[in-house]
């Protein structure tokens, strides 16, 4: 009489390795091509990293899959605050082959439940040095924050190519910052309808277009009251605003307090 139950199965995937890198604001992302794909995710800091035309800055909270065969690196130096989980791994070709699709991602994805995603990169950094023969538990592992991730998107957001204009303004946001924005300027240089694109970016993000262009821009002036001495003014015109008064009025109302506020608490520069 059998007393086990024995399970077979072709996972999709197949896990390599991961860590967890402090960088101490030393150093910038490898300039490389790599044979694999790579999660990372950001719990601290801002990483400034490309994949061939493309530039990201991801923030706290978020994760970028880097793909196999691609040329990326990084964009800027590490800044003293930024950490980071990454993990490697393939795709199963037999799996490829056979399987059905079971989920669809973008590349860039911010998370819905951070502590449950960390919590399972801690997992597999944990295992993967008693996990040396049999990787079974590491690949499931990963399958889980592959899940996680999946589980971050919104139903509309599996649509593969809604999503990819979403991502494709919210790029576009981040690379012209300082540049004149709008849904009319965004429509236009994604090829669609202004309207469309408002509605598309909601539905994945959860914003308007012209919130989406305001936290760009106010992340990017948060960096900048805490990392330089650049003054209130400077920062605004490197961020896209022409008018002092209004980038002080905004600034207020999404962050809760001033500019000025926002340094004294919270800089890493010495006065």
């Amino acid at each position: 009489m059998e007393h086990y139950l024995h399970l077979k199965a072709v996972l999709p995937v197949r896990a390599l390795n991961a860590g967890y890198l402090v960088t101490g604001g030393k150093g910038r992302h490898a300039d490389r091509v790599m044979d694999s794909f790579e999660i990372i995710y950001v719990n601290s800091g801002v990483l400034g990293i490309a994949e061939e035309d493309v530039e990201y800055e991801v923030e706290e909270g978020e994760a970028l899959i880097l793909f196999p065969g691609r040329h990326h690196w990084g964009t800027r130096e590490f800044g003293k605050d930024l950490n980071f989980y990454w993990l490697h791994f393939h795709l199963e070709e037999k799996a490829e082959e056979t399987g059905t699709d079971i989920m669809s991602l973008p590349q860039l994805i911010r998370i819905g439940k951070p502590q449950q995603f960390e919590e399972l990169f801690r997992r597999f950094i944990k295992r993967q040095n008693v996990c040396r023969e049999d990787r079974t538990i590491l690949n499931l592992v990963l399958l889980e924050l592959l899940c996680e991730l999946s589980d971050s998107l919104s139903p509309m957001e599996i649509n593969g190519q809604k999503v990819l204009l979403a991502n494709q303004a919210g790029q576009y946001i981040k690379n012209h910052i300082k540049e004149p924005l709008s849904a009319s300027i965004l429509a236009e240089k994604l090829e669609c309808s202004p309207d469309y694109l408002g509605r598309t970016y909601h539905a994945v993000y959860g914003k308007t277009l012209t919130e989406g262009i305001h936290e760009a821009r106010l992340n990017k002036a948060c960096r900048m009251l805490i990392e330089t001495n650049l003054t209130g003014s400077e920062i605004a015109y490197r961020c896209g605003y022409e008018d002092v008064d209004y980038f002080r009025r905004i600034f207020k109302k999404y962050m809760g307090m001033t500019a000025k506020e926002y340094r004294q608490t919270y800089s890493v520069i010495e006065r």
